[in-house]
């Protein structure tokens, strides 16, 4: 039979530390982490976006200039010159999303520990008094 406990701060999951009450502080940094994931998960549909229509932008350029040329040799020219600039594009996006989520997630870090700072603080603060 379970053992009852008559502090009405205790957990049942580790009677030794107070609960927050009624959860308060793991809910606010549940919001906390899931809005910055949010943020984080809109941020990148921008920038994947944004190089979607820069690229779409390219490739329509490309095919005007293509149906423009009058040689086969300058077809050939565009065309390489096409997929040069595009790998370099991509190249760069790559990178750009990579530093993006690097400092996604030292953000998400860094909230994550701030919200489990002022947690500590308030268990700290419940178990003195």
């Amino acid at each position: 039979m379970p053992k009852k406990t008559t502090d009405k701060f205790a957990s049942t999951f580790w009677p030794q530390v107070p609960a927050a009450v009624d959860g308060r502080m793991f809910l606010l940094s549940m919001g906390h982490f899931q809005a910055t994931a949010m943020q984080a998960m809109l941020r990148y549909q921008i920038e994947v976006l944004t190089f979607i229509k820069n690229r779409s932008e390219h490739d329509r350029q490309f095919l005007e200039e293509l149906l423009a040329s009058d040689y086969a040799r300058d077809g050939f020219d565009l065309y390489c010159s096409f997929w040069r600039e595009a790998l370099q594009d991509y190249s760069d996006e790559a990178e750009r999303l990579t530093r993006l989520g690097s400092q996604m997630a030292a953000q998400t870090a860094r909230q994550v520990r701030d919200d489990q700072e002022e947690l500590t603080e308030e268990v700290a603060t419940r178990m003195v008094m």
